[in-house]
């Protein structure tokens, strides 16, 4: 392969680091894994660095976007071609004490979804309906603010074909946007006092006062990608919930769990003592709806942990 000459190099690393933390944001919104985001970001500065660059800094960044996207479309339907064993949840990220401030703009070329907003778990669970340029155009436009004409010069589509994408999208995203709640301050504290209630009836093993938190129409995922112990799909229904926590947290023997914000939202990262079949590592979230549980997460696959930091035990 030629190797471009040094001033693309140095011009494509000056803009890549101006655009770095973006780039890997778009990218983490447009696959929903940690690992494919690391992946695509390195990607997405080689061909920067392989493509003569013009001088324009406003056109390097446009450069830069365009070739994250069309990686992460790519990414993406090679993901969606992969079967996946059991079921798929999006990879965690630590996030502080980041706030959704759940504000819709009154503008129509606005933003949609905040920062904190578009890389919730329930955000990003809700954008795998969407095909690949549905999702990059409601990605670009709702999330980072970009205008129609510049998501269909990104993608090299008509203003009228983006357009379309974009209705389409907002389509989907209507179920989401009804039911979901952004995760404001209020959101973060109702969560955690739910989880702490959780966490206590899990050590317990007390699978009744479990169920009393638990919403009627309860819904328990367990994405292990076939690592470890777990259910092939979805389970719910409260009673079905709550035994099934119970007989996990008894399988896997004494837990010690600490607490962490997680894509906006508080979770317990759960570890205990190795054994075979039954993952030692684990996160445990939820979504809150009426002051219950509407959503329990168990995250095992190790792939999916790479962001998140456990204490020794």
């Amino acid at each position: 392969m030629t190797v471009p000459p040094v001033r693309y190099r140095a011009v494509a690393a000056v803009a890549f680091s101006t655009q770095r933390q973006v780039l890997w944001d778009l990218c983490y919104r447009m696959t929903g894994t940690v690992g494919d985001a690391d992946m695509l970001l390195r990607d997405c500065f080689s061909t920067a660095a392989e493509s003569p660059s013009v001088d324009r800094d406003g056109d390097r960044g446009s450069h830069l976007m365009r070739s994250a996207v069309m990686l992460s479309m790519a990414a993406l339907r090679h993901r969606r071609r992969r079967h996946y064993v059991g079921c798929w949840l999006p990879s965690p990220v630590e996030t502080g004490n980041a706030v959704s401030q759940a504000l819709r703009p009154l503008s129509a070329t606005a933003a949609r979804y905040d920062t904190v907003e578009s890389g919730s778990i329930a955000f990003l669970t809700a954008l795998e309906a969407l095909v690949p340029r549905e999702r990059a155009v409601l990605v670009m436009c709702d999330a980072f603010g970009v205008d129609v004409q510049g998501a269909a010069s990104t993608l090299g589509v008509t203003s009228a074909a983006a357009r379309a994408l974009l209705q389409n999208a907002r389509r989907h995203m209507q179920r989401y946007d009804a039911a979901s709640q952004p995760p404001t301050a209020h959101a973060q504290a109702q969560a955690a006092a739910l989880l702490c209630d959780c966490l206590v009836n899990l050590q317990n093993y007390d699978a009744v006062r479990l169920e009393r938190i638990l919403a009627p129409d309860v819904r328990a995922m367990f994405d292990s990608g076939g690592e470890f112990v777990a259910p092939p799909r979805g389970i719910a229904g409260s009673g079905a919930v709550a035994k099934l926590l119970t007989k996990f947290a008894s399988r896997t023997g004494p837990i010690s769990f600490a607490f962490r914000m997680l894509n906006g939202l508080p979770a317990a990262l759960g570890q205990c003592k190795e054994r075979p079949r039954w993952a030692n590592r684990f996160v445990i979230r939820i979504e809150a709806r009426e002051d219950l549980a509407s959503e329990v997460h168990v995250i095992m696959a190790s792939a999916k942990l790479t962001a998140v930091r456990f204490d020794p035990i």
